[in-house]
């Protein structure tokens, strides 16, 4: 540092001593030159430079102006085909799932059907059950009405053939009534067909072995044929059947000739004290 003071000291005292000048016209001349042809290639190198940093931002922008649209033209894409795919496979999966409920519905829909069908036809079934009994009743209220009808009829009626006649009507509605048997006996009986009685009072007593006319009526054709053990057998059936017949047995005139058997008698007289 005080080296360099000291110089800047004998500066002015070598200039002073100086004989000519340090530069020339020429020199000055070569040293503008110079200085003008560094500040032309400064200034190229400045137009250079510039130039050169516009082309690299315009490269750079080019660059990433390009990388930006490969960027979003891949993000599109792949958007793209992501969405393809997710399209894909959701028409396939709601295809899939439209096609069970398809089935399953229609699953349902059948079992639902063949319920109902069944239920149909245990309900028709049902109806025609009940239809079929309604008419059997009203074609039973119908039978039981003209028959009783006939049986008013047949109370009425004074002669016996009247009366078979009457039953016939009633045993062509219920072919398998025993009543009507019976009674269509008692006309035969009337007629003095006793065999004919007889035959009558068998076929009632075989539809219905617990009705007690059936036994009576054959007991009257037993006794008017003269089988009297038989008669007393019958009539004993009837009274064990029903024990209202006792006053009517004493008055029927076809057992007159069964007032003298000691049978006869003992079982009148039982019943009679039974019913004392």
């Amino acid at each position: 540092m005080f080296a360099a003071t000291a110089n800047e000291t004998k500066v002015p005292e070598k200039i002073e001593q100086l004989d000519k000048p340090l530069y020339t016209p020429f020199v000055e001349n070569y040293i503008l030159n110079e200085i003008k042809t560094l500040r032309e290639e400064n200034r190229k190198l400045g137009v250079e430079m510039h130039e050169t940093l516009t082309e690299k931002e315009l490269s750079v922008s080019n660059k990433a102006i390009d990388y930006a649209t490969s960027t979003i033209n891949n993000m599109f894409y792949i958007i793209a085909a992501a969405t393809s795919i997710l399209v894909f496979l959701g028409w396939n999966s709601f295809r899939d799932i439209n096609e069970r409920i398809r089935i399953t519905v229609d699953e349902r829909i059948s079992k639902v059907i063949d319920e109902n069908e069944k239920r149909m036809q245990l309900l028709e079934h049902d109806l025609e059950r009940r239809s079929r009994q309604v008419l059997s009743n009203q074609e039973e209220i119908a039978k039981t009405n003209t028959i009783h009808s006939l049986w008013m009829r047949a109370g009425l009626e004074q002669t016996p053939y009247g009366k078979i006649e009457i039953y016939d009507q009633i045993l062509k509605i219920r072919p398998q009534d025993p009543e009507a048997i019976s009674y269509k006996a008692d006309a035969a009986l009337d007629l003095g067909e006793a065999n004919w009685a007889l035959s009558l009072s068998n076929q009632s007593i075989n539809i219905d072995p617990e009705y007690p006319n059936a036994y009576y009526q054959r007991a009257c054709a037993y006794s008017v044929l003269k089988f009297s053990d038989n008669a007393i057998d019958d009539l004993e059936k009837a009274l064990e059947l029903n024990e209202n017949y006792t006053d009517e047995i004493l008055s029927e005139k076809e057992f007159i000739d069964l007032h003298e058997n000691e049978r006869f008698q003992k079982l009148l007289s039982r019943y009679q004290t039974k019913n004392t």
